[in-house]
């Protein structure tokens, strides 16, 4: 089943009039016609709605509400080093899969790709278009938020109720992530490919993210973003 998100607010009964980039999606990319799709609202309350082409609009009238809320129970932040291109951007989808409330990416000191401020506005409106897409594409009723690219100094602005940074050489003795208990939000750093340096832990340290042990292995840095949130969405779900 298809979903869009609106600005709007909607009620059974309602009908939505599709924006220009979703008529085109919906009649000409996956071509829906006279079928069930789900609205999201402005206020993240899910609908569905049966949609048709009319002359040059695309429509949906609302049937009845979604009382489904496909989101964790508790807030989730994504503290991510700049990296790669195509790596970053398949963590904002997969993030997204995985209950992702914000992302924050940062400089630190060992990353390979350093943001551009000439390109920044064109650069966010894209990764905003991923998550919007990934959001849809599995039910989301919110969109993540993706902040602008923070330095690394800053990132204790990022912090929620329980802050972990994923260390790879925190040693056996150091903490797991599902040894914490999580109630209303976390905050979880990933490195860049080169990982964290001495110094960058031990301020992370003092800005109070505990560092955590994602396992013996070194993983990459993508890898160790879907293993975190995919343990802290476990534990959402308890």
């Amino acid at each position: 089943m298809q979903q869009y998100f609106t600005d709007e607010l909607l009620s059974i009964g309602a009908e939505y009039v599709f924006t220009k980039e979703q008529a085109h999606h919906a009649r000409d990319v996956v071509r829906l016609d006279h079928e069930t799709i789900r609205l999201v609202d402005k206020e993240n309350q899910g609908w569905f709605a049966v949609c048709e082409s009319r002359g040059k609009e695309f429509v949906a009238k609302v049937t009845e509400k979604d009382e489904s809320f496909n989101e964790p129970s508790i807030e989730i932040t994504l503290c991510m080093a700049l990296i790669r291109r195509e790596k970053f951007e398949l963590i904002l989808q997969k993030a997204t899969e995985l209950g992702v409330t914000k992302i924050v990416p940062f400089e630190s000191s060992r990353c390979v790709v350093h943001a551009k401020k000439e390109k920044s506005d064109k650069q966010k409106q894209r990764y905003e278009s991923i998550l919007l897409s990934a959001a849809e594409q599995c039910k989301r009723n919110i969109v993540p938020e993706i902040t602008d690219v923070i330095d690394f100094k800053d990132i204790e602005t990022a912090k929620s109720e329980v802050n972990l940074a994923c260390y790879e050489n925190a040693g056996r003795a150091a903490r797991k992530i599902s040894d914490f208990e999580i109630k209303k939000s976390v905050s979880v750093v990933i490195g860049p490919e080169g990982g964290f340096s001495k110094e960058e832990m031990e301020e992370l340290g003092a800005k109070g993210f505990e560092p955590v042990t994602l396992g013996p292995r070194i993983l990459r840095a993508e890898t160790a973003a879907f293993y975190a949130l995919s343990v802290i969405g476990e534990g959402a779900m308890e």
